[in-house]
């Protein structure tokens, strides 16, 4: 994914746990070699399998992209009357992934916290999910460097109110409709 050499040399290197290039080579028709890890890293790479399963999916990337590219623009136009922020617009300089639809559900504008939007969303059975809590709120980083919410105060603001909408190529039409009805009997 890259045409520069010294990045995919690293990139190598911190998916085989951190180990130096020659970790590639350690069993090669010229024999054993010694390897050092001289990098926090962890094993990256991605196995046969998974190999396997994924070429497959390449047929199907435009038609996926397009779909969800359809679900979006209808999400966009649907709930933007709503008191609550949609994702950005484009960057015309390159190529959105559509993966994930996010909505920032903010309580002094919705009169509801994200979390009580899940739950309703939830009884509506209509999955929705948390992308992403912030890095300093997760325990390992708030008890092995003593980070708090109000040390990254926009990432905690944000962390607190970013929610996940559906958004798949095998919605179909009837249920992104589900998915508006109910953020908009939710929020009105």
């Amino acid at each position: 994914t890259t045409n520069n050499a010294d990045l995919a040399d690293r990139i190598k290197m911190y998916a085989l746990h951190g180990m130096t290039r020659d970790a590639w080579k350690r069993y090669s028709d010229t024999g054993y070699k010694h390897y050092q890890v001289v990098a926090p890293g962890f094993k990256y790479n991605m196995m046969d399998l998974q190999a396997a399963i994924g070429i497959h999916q390449f047929a199907h990337i435009d038609a996926w992209l397009q779909r969800r590219a359809e679900i979006w623009q209808r999400y966009d136009a649907e709930l933007s009357g709503l008191p609550i922020d949609l994702p950005a617009p484009d960057d015309k300089r390159s190529q959105h992934a559509r993966h994930l639809y996010t909505l920032m559900i903010d309580p002094e504008r919705c009169g509801i916290t994200r979390d009580d939007f899940m739950m309703r969303m939830h009884e509506l059975r209509i999955g929705t999910g948390v992308h992403y809590i912030g890095v300093h709120l997760h325990p390992y980083y708030r008890e092995t460097f003593g980070y708090t919410p109000k040390d990254f105060p926009n990432a905690s603001w944000i962390s607190d109110r970013t929610v996940s909408i559906p958004l798949s190529p095998h919605l179909t039409d009837a249920d992104v409709g589900d998915v508006i009805a109910a953020i908009h009997h939710i929020l009105n």
